[in-house]
């Protein structure tokens, strides 16, 4: 694949059509290592001009080698409280257990680096959230890092619980997390180390302040998975929970 806009583009349209519930993309591993972090965020940009809809949220995850990585979840993916996903439109590899921020505005100042004290300022409450992964490539390999940036970080969709706006007490780090599927425990676990999940959001703000976009008042930031990706099949039913926070529970129609 060649640097240039128009192949942007045209990856940008091979993956909008697997939104739409068309054939997933064939993943050719050479060409998509070429792919860079540039032009990966330009293949997320015309997404979002095909689709023309709103962002409504960003999922965000700092990874082991210390790469922050992020796609927005735009606004016919996102559910609130308790929703029925229908396959046909969403798909669905598997599902994780996040916790996710509301924004009640816009933190900080675009003209210059947002702050920890800003970003809390800025949050209306935390949530319990269910991910809806599903990859747009078909590949037998996973595909390369800036491949699944621009397939939007495999978002299917986000269901998001009620808010909680007494979170600030919460240790995210040490927080319980329970994934249950049709009311079955199938995980379990006690925080993670990464939980300082506001420095995710501050890194957030401020990369997307260097590229000249904003975090917007209303938008939900999820902050990745405590539970990893669970598998799940047509009809199953997802209750995610942590301590201290409300459930949430998502039905995967048909």
């Amino acid at each position: 694949m060649s640097n240039t806009v128009h192949d942007e583009v045209e990856l940008a349209n091979k993956l909008l059509g697997a939104l739409r519930g068309g054939e997933r993309v064939v993943a050719h591993a050479e060409s998509l290592g070429n792919l860079t972090r540039a032009q990966a965020l330009e293949v997320q940009l015309n997404i979002l001009r095909g689709l023309g809809t709103a962002v409504s949220g960003w999922k965000v995850s700092l990874l082991p080698d210390g790469d922050l990585v992020s796609a927005p979840i735009v606004a016919e993916r996102l559910f609130r409280t308790s929703a029925d996903v229908e396959g046909s439109q969403y798909g669905w590899a598997g599902v994780e257990s996040e916790i996710a921020f509301r924004l009640a505005r816009s933190p900080g100042d675009p003209a210059r680096d947002i702050t920890r004290d800003e970003v809390i300022d800025s949050v209306e409450g935390a949530c319990a959230a269910i991910e809806v992964c599903q990859s747009r490539w078909s590949s037998t390999v996973t595909p390369p890092r800036n491949a699944m940036v621009a397939d939007l970080l495999a978002n299917g969709a986000l269901i998001v619980g009620p808010i909680e706006k007494e979170w600030q007490h919460l240790d995210f780090s040490r927080v319980n997390a329970r994934l249950r599927i049709n009311d079955k425990l199938v995980h379990e676990s006690a925080g993670r180390a990464d939980g300082d999940l506001i420095d995710l959001v501050v890194r957030l703000a401020n990369d997307l302040r260097s590229r000249g976009m904003k975090l917007e008042a209303g938008q939900v930031i999820t902050t990745g998975s405590y539970t990893g990706l669970y598998p799940v099949v047509t009809g199953d039913r997802v209750t995610v929970e942590f301590d201290k926070i409300a459930p949430v529970t998502a039905t995967l129609r048909p």
